[in-house]
């Protein structure tokens, strides 16, 4: 476990170099530069101005030494400064990170808690009215998209029913209770769809391991039915739906920027569509970096996860 776990960290240092290269070579291909976000007008017109702002970015140098210095400068913490704010681009980044993790943990959480034993019953009680309830509502689920979900949502519970606010963030290390208050449309909103996926992959996954021979001889020896069902047959189905929300967790990460955009939750997606819209090339830089490392490290973590899910599995 300890070499196989050394062996990936290994294996990820080059991804993260490639991941570099694909981040810096995305920036350059935007339409405009820093000096056209900084020196407006005059620096567009007046040839001076535009050659002592490069000189000052170092944009004057080839685009591999841009790359390596900015390499460098990450290597060692530097995300270099906002354009727009004049803050550290990491200060930037580590307000906003902390609350796209808060929304996409719990809203994992929120459709496994669903999916996981509704999936399960639906495949212990194969072509019964729950088994097709169960699956007609997670064909709903998938094919409703997220953003209009979310709208729905917030008509319904704060609109005709002002039940709910519709935007607002409080970090739960502040007021657990008032986080909840504002988590609750967003979190919904996430886990719904993911719910729906999930589902159907639980509910495939039992019946999959249902039909194997080895619950045949465990009920064979006569242990109870639920002793079958939820401390055996679970435990293997659960390995392809951890795959699957390790998955949907690190596309939450970077994909939850139209969700936040519409409940106004001031996560990383938001701010790098807003360092898009200002040219911020910075925070957009160094955003899609981090995220890009989180996926990376999330799929790592759910490899090491085989292992304690089912012993059986061996890493190498």
């Amino acid at each position: 476990m300890l070499i196989y776990t050394i062996n990936r960290l290994l294996q990820l240092i080059p991804v993260v170099l490639i991941l570099t290269v694909v981040v810096f070579g995305f920036v350059q291909a935007l339409p405009g530069d820093i000096i056209d976000s900084l020196g407006g007008q005059e620096a567009v017109e007046d040839p001076e101005v535009r050659a002592a702002l490069e000189k000052e970015f170092g944009l004057d140098k080839p685009i591999y030494v841009q790359y390596a210095r900015w390499v460098g400068k990450i290597a060692t913490g530097d995300f270099g400064k906002s354009l727009i704010t004049r803050r550290p681009v990491s200060v930037e980044l580590l307000e906003r990170i902390p609350a796209t993790i808060y929304l996409a943990l719990v809203g994992i959480g929120l459709s496994l808690v669903i999916a996981i034993p509704l999936g399960t019953i639906a495949a212990v009680r194969r072509n019964t009215k729950f088994d097709y309830g169960a699956q007609v509502t997670s064909l709903l689920g998938i094919s409703i998209p997220e953003f209009w979900f979310a709208i729905l949502c917030v008509l319904m519970f704060s609109l005709y029913f002002p039940i709910l606010p519709s935007s607002g963030y409080v970090a739960p290390t502040e007021d657990f209770a008032k986080s909840l208050w504002y988590l609750v449309l967003p979190a919904v909103a996430v886990g719904f769809r993911q719910a729906a996926f999930t589902t159907r992959l639980t509910r495939s996954s039992m019946l999959d391991e249902i039909s194997k021979e080895y619950v045949d001889t465990a009920r064979s020896l006569g242990l109870p039915e639920w002793k079958v069902i939820y401390k055996y047959t679970l435990r293997n189905a659960l390995i392809p739906t951890i795959t699957i929300s390790g998955l949907q967790l690190a596309a939450l990460l970077g994909g939850t920027v139209v969700l936040e955009t519409i409940f106004a939750w001031p996560g990383i997606g938001l701010t790098i569509y807003q360092a898009i819209q200002l040219r911020d090339y910075p925070v957009i830089q160094s955003g899609v970096l981090i995220l890009g490392v989180m996926v990376v490290a999330i799929n790592l973590m759910i490899d090491l996860l085989y292992r304690v899910l089912n012993p059986r599995v061996q890493l190498g």
